[in-house]
């Protein structure tokens, strides 16, 4: 017959791992409905990022600090955007950065990256913080 104070010690034990297994399933459930919040809202400003750019060219982007000063143009709307970073443009194309906000952005890493080319612009969504992403790769 075990003693009191093994009987104690096995109950402790199953407190705990009961309580650390409770823990990696809230913490598995917030990661995914933040991960699902996340690309829901980057889905979102994509679209909203792709409509702004729109039948735009590198070119609108080669003097960026000059054309911010341009009202209405498309280099300053980019740039008052409350989540831009930085664009990165050649005379071929532009790479222009966007991180998202939100209260899912202590679990997730998200960029919005724009590729604007003379023929089409192309908007995705990395699974990475901007930070992280190299405007060289595009």
């Amino acid at each position: 017959m075990p003693s009191r104070r093994d009987r104690r010690f096995s109950t402790t034990l199953v407190a705990t791992a009961a309580v650390i297994v409770g823990l990696v399933v809230v913490g598995v459930t917030a990661k995914l409905i933040a991960d699902s919040a996340a690309q829901s809202q980057v889905d979102e400003r994509a679209a909203e990022v792709a409509s702004v750019l729109e039948g735009a060219s590198p070119k609108d982007f080669l003097a960026f600090n000059s054309g911010r000063e341009v009202p209405e143009s498309v280099a300053k709307e980019v740039a008052d955007a409350d989540d831009f970073v930085n664009v990165v443009a050649r005379a071929d194309s532009a790479v222009i950065r966007f991180q998202p906000k939100g209260w899912w952005a202590g679990f997730t890493e998200r960029c919005v990256v724009a590729v604007v080319k003379d023929e089409r612009t192309t908007v995705l969504t990395p699974k990475t913080a901007c930070v992280r992403i190299d405007p060289e790769d595009y």
